[in-house]
């Protein structure tokens, strides 16, 4: 599993309209193997499907703490599975960039939590930005400055990591548009097109716009 199967499950929920009542949860399916499988948040059940994106949007919001003293246990963090499924983006944020891995992680942690937040299970708030509007900037590569600051993001990237805002600005765009692009190469390579759950995906990005677009690099 990868971070691009948890996005393509948000992507595929705005087809959906509300969280599901009855039936297995495709996202605390995938949640639940990674935290449970992993021996972090033991999830079976019912018990899965209420805690499973719960468990890691409070996971996310521990590694958002930043490099602030004690806001994370850094001895911890290595084998975390959550840290793991997020580490490539880490690094190429990183590299890009030209900053510490620490900010990276703060900066992709918080775009992680942004997102998942518009999926109906999170129990989180999902109202500082339109999800569609925003999928559809991120598959063009140029996200509106406005958003990012109107969202509050600009600002609480600017808090957590110290960065002034011009640059938690430019970190930001460029942290959603790897989301984008590694959200978008998964559809268009067709890892499980074969599926008529992959075939919901590939609509809903269609929908959103975000199926064909090209990422500027």
């Amino acid at each position: 599993m990868s971070m691009e199967d948890i996005l393509k499950v948000l992507v595929d929920s705005r087809q959906q309209g509300s969280a599901p009542s009855q039936g297995a949860d495709p996202m605390a399916h995938l949640i639940g193997g990674l935290l449970g499988g992993a021996g972090g948040s033991q999830m079976t059940g019912a018990s899965s499907q209420q805690g499973g994106l719960g468990s890691m949007m409070d996971m996310l919001e521990m590694f958002m703490g930043g490099n602030q003293p004690g806001s994370m246990d850094q001895s911890m963090v290595g084998g975390d599975p959550l840290i793991m499924l997020l580490q490539p983006y880490v690094t190429q944020l990183a590299n890009k960039m030209k900053i510490p891995p620490e900010i990276a992680m703060v900066v992709v942690t918080l775009v992680a939590h942004k997102l998942l937040a518009h999926h109906p299970t999170s129990g989180r708030d999902s109202n500082s930005f339109d999800l569609d509007d925003m999928l559809n900037q991120m598959g063009s590569g140029k996200i509106d400055s406005n958003i990012l600051h109107s969202s509050g993001m600009v600002r609480e990237v600017s808090k957590r990591t110290g960065m002034n805002e011009a640059d938690a600005e430019k970190t930001l765009n460029s942290a959603l548009t790897m989301f984008g692009n590694s959200l978008g190469s998964a559809v268009k390579s067709g890892k499980a097109t074969k599926s008529s759950g992959a075939a919901k995906v590939g609509n809903a990005m269609k929908s959103t716009g975000l199926q064909g677009k090209k990422i500027k690099k």
